[in-house]
């Protein structure tokens, strides 16, 4: 992983945009592994953790997303997270562009993970890793799709990205997460 550290903090693909500071990977006990767009400046640039803000304490999408991990008996802190891009991205019109930029080493990264399902969050995390343009994410959300990420396939569901702006981000996804509870049991 520090090979990969070292190819993110190299990168200029995108420009010099800012970086993580920390490892861009959070290594959770659970098969999940949670796929974001780029890290924020408020989340764990500053935390050292997903979803938390510098003062320790859970932001909204974590909050929400916790609360969708829970219908699975698990938690926020269960599972492995990354993001596509590894860049802050404040021009959300660069995101695919730099996101597209970051996925080799978005897949060497996933490679050295030990983890059997992703959940990409929102469109640009979705085609990201199904490697394809989505029309329209309501399309795919919940259904199931198999990568080949190095020797291994992985199961691919694609969820709607848990901010408290999007009205699908407990609603939209609470049944994806009730059938995930069955296939983690």
């Amino acid at each position: 992983m520090e090979l990969i550290d070292k190819e993110i903090a190299d990168c200029n693909l995108c420009g010099k945009l800012e970086k993580l500071k920390c490892n861009s990977l959070q290594i959770g006990k659970s098969r999940i592994l949670v796929l974001g767009e780029s890290p924020s400046k408020d989340g764990w640039i500053v935390s050292g953790r997903a979803f938390f803000n510098s003062d320790g304490k859970l932001q909204a999408s974590g909050k929400i997303l916790n609360k969708l991990l829970n219908i699975c008996g698990i938690n926020i802190e269960d599972v492995n997270f990354t993001e596509c891009c590894k860049c802050i991205i404040s021009d959300r019109k660069r995101l695919r562009e730099c996101i597209k930029n970051c996925r080799s080493i978005l897949f060497t990264q996933l490679e050295n993970l030990d983890f059997d399902i992703i959940l990409p969050m929102g469109q640009y995390p979705s085609e990201a890793i199904l490697g394809r343009k989505v029309a329209r994410l309501k399309d795919i959300v919940g259904k199931e799709f198999i990568v080949q990420i190095g020797g291994n396939k992985k199961l691919v569901i694609p969820i709607y990205h848990t901010s408290p702006i999007n009205p699908l981000s407990f609603k939209g996804n609470e049944q994806i997460f009730k059938n995930l509870r069955s296939k983690l049991n």
